[in-house]
């Protein structure tokens, strides 16, 4: 039988060796990381802003540069220049830093309230009153292929970073940058909040009209999958009680993952027409489902018109809407792929198409975005992305895919709607998959993690995704396990979204890390399962949890409290009351994490009753029995 792999979350975090190298990078100059409170500001409120010094940084003064205007930012030596307000910075604290093996200084400043609409943008330098001598906050901005070459510094501020990369052969790129947040009184449509979603991976989900699957020569091939085919199963996707669908991008592409596109505007030929695109959105909303397109600001293909015309003609105006370290041949790309050039989307015509193309498609009836690898443009860029996007309509969304560290994700709050939750992803997969946390820690996770992000900020869950192991795949079929990690996400605050195909037992014939240590993410995005090929009984078991959260949503937004954990024996049972009902209901969630039958004590009253189990429970003598790897939602009888 074929190892199963440890999971390996994509991004800048992947591995122990790039997070320390990473902070070690960001924490040894000027630091900002965003930090700012209140993260969302409101109208009538002042921003504090943190920065800290790193052990190389020799400054005795900081110096915040901003403006109000939509102008960019500048100053030098305390000087604001033309246009731009400062605000000079105070030490707070200086603290020892052992890895560092130097002192951090911790300094803040205090930017002015200002009126709903208004952006700040603002940059930080640090500088010697002494010297003259200037350091200005800076981030990774992307990554180029370390193929030895010596890189010349472009200006000053440019630091080329490759202990960050040398796990994977690449050289991270820092840089200066400006910051932004924007002051109103925004916040994530209602809809969000209740949502289910489904996520559809469009080449592979349906070829419609009664076509089978194309006999692709391999998983990097085309499997055949329409619009056509989305539409004609949009009945069968709510019936699972999904109320949004999430679909791989339509736009013209080389592949067959879409993400590398040539013409934002534009629907890629195998997949359909623009026709097509509306009739999906009047289908699906005629239906109460909402559509997000997932959206790739970052980077697109090489095939581009724009990308090309940068790379052959140097006088060309696209060449500043890419970041080359030595033209044409060497430029920042998605994690040094050559094929996916980054854009700059700091550069004022490039920002001003990137978020062009997102209002055009809401202007066409999306309902908003799930933006791929969210972390790369900054935050300016999505803080002006929301503004449009908004403006054009006000119960859009926009969700990011952001591997990130938990206070990194939340400073996208008043710039993204929320982001995948990656972290809690890993605690799911290592709880119910691998076994690699035990109930109580499992059960700590969880607690830390809900409390750690404001109730405003939407955090989607998910058992497995397009570019990992199917959950199915790690437990080598155990459908028990998967229904068991299922009911748990669906029994969480934030929304569940569904993997197309793992509602019906849709696995993997190879794992997604290959014996060389290759990765193979395509390997989890095989055909869809259709007609007897499904498994009938785990499907109805996520139609009744789809009913079930669509009824009690609120419940698992309400009082959470730990009721049962034991360690030995894998289970683990929480309480959850809908604080807005009449009666405050209660409702118990227990789980039997283990290959044996099990039972958790109840109170002697109220009674229970069974709402949903995946493999059997039964209501004993005060208490719950439950069989192996299986859970049960249970309501108190009044």
């Amino acid at each position: 039988m074929e190892q199963i792999s440890n999971d390996f979350i994509f991004g800048t975090l992947a591995t122990d060796r790039q997070r320390l190298a990473f902070f070690r990078a960001d924490s040894a100059s000027v630091s900002h990381r965003h930090r700012i409170d209140p993260l969302d500001p409101l109208p009538g409120q002042a921003v504090y802003v943190t920065v800290t010094l790193g052990p190389t940084v020799v400054a005795d003064q900081v110096t915040c540069y901003f403006t109000t205007d939509d102008t960019i930012p500048g100053g030098h030596l305390g000087v604001p220049a033309p246009g731009s307000q400062s605000v000079a910075f105070t030490r707070v604290t200086s603290v020892w830093n052992t890895f560092l093996w130097g002192y951090l200084d911790e300094w803040q400043c205090r930017l002015p309230a200002q009126d709903a609409g208004t952006t700040v943008r603002y940059c930080i330098e640090a500088w010697s009153s002494l010297t003259g001598a200037s350091t200005w906050a800076s981030e990774i901005v992307g990554s180029v292929a370390d193929d030895g070459r010596t890189l010349d510094e472009m200006s000053s501020g440019w630091t080329y970073l490759r202990e960050c990369g040398v796990e994977f052969g690449l050289i991270f790129v820092q840089q200066a940058r400006t910051f932004a947040y924007r002051v109103d009184r925004d916040s994530p449509p209602i809809w969000l909040r209740d949502a289910i979603i489904y996520h559809v991976f469009i080449d592979r989900f349906c070829p419609g009209e009664g076509r089978p699957f194309a006999a692709a020569q391999n998983r990097m091939d085309f499997y055949g999958g329409t619009l056509r085919g989305v539409i004609e199963k949009l009945d069968y996707i709510a019936s699972l009680g999904a109320t949004v669908i999430w679909i791989s991008p339509i736009f013209p592409s080389p592949s067959h993952h879409g993400y590398d596109t040539t013409d934002y505007r534009g629907v890629e030929p195998r997949l359909g027409t623009i026709e097509d695109v509306h009739a999906l959105l009047t289908a699906a909303h005629a239906r109460g489902l909402r559509v997000l397109f997932d959206y790739t600001a970052n980077h697109f293909s090489s095939e581009h018109p724009i990308f090309q015309e940068a790379i052959h003609n140097p006088d060309s105006a696209y060449r500043d809407w890419f970041t080359f370290l030595q033209y044409p041949d060497l430029y920042l790309a998605f994690f040094g792929v050559k094929t996916l050039p980054q854009i700059n989307n700091d550069h004022p015509p490039a920002r001003c198409a990137m978020i062009g193309h997102a209002t055009y498609w809401l202007e066409q009836g999306v309902d908003g975005f799930r933006l791929d690898y969210a972390i790369g443009p900054s935050h300016a860029f999505w803080t002006d992305f929301r503004a449009a996007t908004r403006a054009v309509r006000s119960d859009s969304v926009a969700i990011g895919e952001a591997v990130e560290t938990d206070d990194g994700i939340r400073t996208y709050q008043g710039r993204l709607d929320g982001c995948l939750d990656f972290l809690l992803l890993q605690a799911l997969r290592e709880f119910f998959a691998f076994g690699t946390l035990t109930a109580s820690q499992f059960d700590a996770f969880l607690q830390r993690h809900l409390a750690a992000f404001p109730p405003d900020f939407v955090l989607p869950s998910f058992l497995d995704n397009h570019d990992m192991n199917r959950f199915l795949w790690v437990v080598r079929g155990d459908v028990r396990r998967l229904k068991l990690a299922a009911l748990c996400q669906f029994t969480l605050p934030n929304p569940p979204i569904i993997y197309y195909g793992t509602e019906v037992g849709l696995s993997q014939i190879r794992d997604v890390r290959y014996a060389d240590g290759s990765g193979h993410p395509e390997e989890s995005r095989l055909p869809m399962l259709w007609g007897a090929d499904q498994n009938a009984e785990l499907l109805a078991f996520y139609r009744q949890m789809g009913a079930l959260r669509r009824a009690t949503a609120t419940v698992w937004r309400g009082p959470r409290r730990t009721v049962f954990l034991d360690d030995t024996r894998g289970l683990y049972a929480y309480a959850c009351a809908d604080k807005h009902a009449p009666h405050a209901a209660l409702y118990l969630v227990a789980l039997n994490n283990s290959p044996t039958p099990q039972r958790i004590l109840l109170s002697e009253s109220p009674s229970w009753e069974v709402l949903l189990t995946n493999e059997g429970a039964q209501i004993g003598a005060e208490c719950v029995e439950l069989a192996p790897y299986s859970a049960a939602i249970l309501r108190q009888m009044r």
